[in-house]
């Protein structure tokens, strides 16, 4: 019997319509001449909210790079002559009332990324702008309101909610609002869920996936405030060749299942775009899996080597060999992010990862072997995992420091395990979750849904030994820091002198983690107070989360 795709599959659909390609095309010639910035046309004002991540030591500057998707949507817009903003309170203390500020000075449509880890934000500043400014239409769009678009639109004041990729959604439904035919368009409008007359929640047909990313522009990053701070643009980036993935993990959730690749001649364009007009220095390449295909792998590194960078990117163990990491390695390359998750066997099949401990040790060595460095991605409290396997990762990783990043199982709307837990009844209810996922911080006293079953302080400690193992990242000079970042776990004090050989041994003297400060009335969304006391009580009992200590004024 085949298996069930974990992902709905409307999300693999293609973008191919007469009214697809037009828009497409429209895309690619504005690239190469932008239509001059109408006043006339509808004001869009793109808000960026707050996530509660941290970074490790050397990654900070993820958190305030430019988002690649937002890029886009904001850059086809301002092409097509349309005034935007980019309004980014990611980094605010209260960015609940810094994003209404901005967006009542002059909006007429108003567009929101959302991500999982922002579920009441949206919700609420929705209802604010709703309560003072009802005749502004609310847009949304990214990963969250993708995957559970229903429950999305069911408990927010959300009036489209674009499905999937937004770049010709957003240019068709900003032409129709423009010309005033809204609400007779909208039903024809593919890739979208919007309110009806009555407000009952319609979804139309999928948009589907571009075929053709070379029709994408060059990303407009002069677009996001930080571009007019007294340090100007920080000179890493967020940037892709790719979209989609070719595997399916249970844990994983992505919009664009498809894999969709640039081509090397688009590649070199954009890359030339980043460096000459924003002085691009390191790039972080988000692919799903950068090194799936070796003779793709192998062109762009040649485009890459043209530009001086550095840069980091995500593949699979499986995607690694000798040809692709000499590319890479001459190419720049500092890190390499592998997917390694676990190493037990049952968890890995469990998960779909088409990996296992062999794989893993094969491709270490081999990046090892290549000049360059392996940084794994691990997570704590998978399906099936054991007290020995979690033990044998453990040891894994403080034999070799190269641990990048730990956290614990997240049940991701629209995944497999997500779906899992609901049926375990693991989760009350999904607005519950929703709000729960806002106060995860990747951190060693996070709370965490119990998948496993193994004992919380099994899984905790794991967590905590895995986390002293990280090693440093690949940005140590970092200057663009935010003036209210939070900072997490000097040193571990144990004795053990790790990872030093990148960095020096104080690399991590002040801090191991940064983020910015949890929004305001996090505290009401923790686990004892979301769900049931049962489950509350293996994930969340022997430490306190940021959330909670939000409560007792710690």
């Amino acid at each position: 019997m085949a298996r069930k795709l974990s992902l709905a599959l409307e999300l693999y659909a293609d973008a191919n319509g007469t009214v697809d390609q037009r828009y497409i095309e429209q895309m690619r010639n504005q690239d190469a001449e932008p239509v001059p910035v109408d006043p006339t046309l509808p004001r869009f004002t793109l808000i960026v909210g707050p996530s509660p991540f941290t970074m490790p030591r050397g990654w900070e500057f993820f958190l305030t790079s430019p988002y690649e998707g937002a890029t886009y949507i904001s850059t086809v817009l301002h092409n097509a002559g349309y005034p935007v903003r980019i309004v980014d309170v990611r980094y605010t203390p209260n960015p609940l009332r810094a994003a209404y500020e901005q967006i009542i000075e002059g909006t007429d449509v108003l567009g929101i990324c959302t991500f999982e880890d922002n579920f009441p934000f949206c919700r609420a500043l929705m209802a604010m702008v709703r309560d003072s400014h009802p005749d502004i239409p609310i847009i949304c769009g990214g990963s969250l309101v993708t995957s559970v678009p229903a429950i999305f639109m069911s408990d927010t004041d959300c009036d489209i909610a674009v499905i999937s990729e937004g770049e010709i959604t957003i240019l068709e439904l900003m032409e129709s609002y423009a010309r005033g035919s809204w609400q007779q368009d909208l039903p024809t409008i593919k890739g979208i869920c919007y309110r009806d007359e009555k407000g009952k929640a319609r979804r139309t047909p999928p948009r589907g996936q571009m075929m053709d990313l070379d029709a994408l522009p060059r990303m407009r990053l002069d677009l996001w405030p930080q571009s007019r701070s007294p340090l100007g643009m920080q000179p890493q980036v967020i940037s892709s060749y790719s979209r989609g993935c070719k595997m399916d993990c249970s844990f994983c959730y992505r919009t664009t299942p498809q894999v969709r690749a640039k081509s090397p001649e688009k590649m070199d364009r954009d890359l030339d775009w980043l460096k000459t007009q924003y002085g691009v220095d390191f790039c972080f390449f988000v692919d799903l899996t950068f090194s799936s295909h070796r003779g793709q792998t192998i062109e762009m590194c040649d485009v890459i080597s043209q530009h001086d960078l550095r840069w980091t990117c995500l593949t699979r163990c499986a995607d690694m060999d000798v040809p692709r990491i000499n590319a890479m390695r001459d190419a720049g390359a500092d890190i390499i992010l592998y997917g390694v998750e676990s190493l037990g066997p049952e968890v890995l099949r469990e998960a779909r990862k088409g990996s296992s401990e062999n794989l893993t040790v094969r491709a270490m060595r081999t990046t090892f072997e290549g000049g360059v460095r392996f940084g794994s991605l691990l997570i704590v409290g998978l399906p099936n995992e054991t007290e020995e396997s979690l033990s044998h990762m453990v040891q894994f990783a403080e034999q070799y420091n190269h641990v990048t990043r730990v956290k614990y199982l997240s049940a991701m709307p629209g995944t497999t395990v997500y779906q899992d837990a609901r049926r375990n009844k693991l989760i009350r209810t999904e607005i519950d979750h929703l709000n729960w996922l806002s106060v995860e911080q990747a951190l060693h006293e996070d709370e965490f849904l119990n998948v496993s079953g193994l004992p919380e302080q099994v899984c905790r400690d794991a967590y905590k030994r895995v986390y002293d193992a990280y090693q440093p990242g690949p940005v140590m000079d970092f200057r663009h820091w935010p003036e209210h970042f939070q900072y997490f776990h000097p040193q571990p004090a144990d004795g053990t002198e790790r990872s030093t050989s990148y960095a020096g041994t104080g690399w991590r003297t002040e801090w191991s983690s940064a983020a910015a400060p949890l929004v305001p009335g996090s505290e009401k969304y923790t686990l004892d107070k979301v769900a049931d006391p049962e489950v509350a009580a293996v994930g969340s009992t022997l430490m306190d989360c940021g959330a909670k200590k939000l409560s007792v004024g710690v």
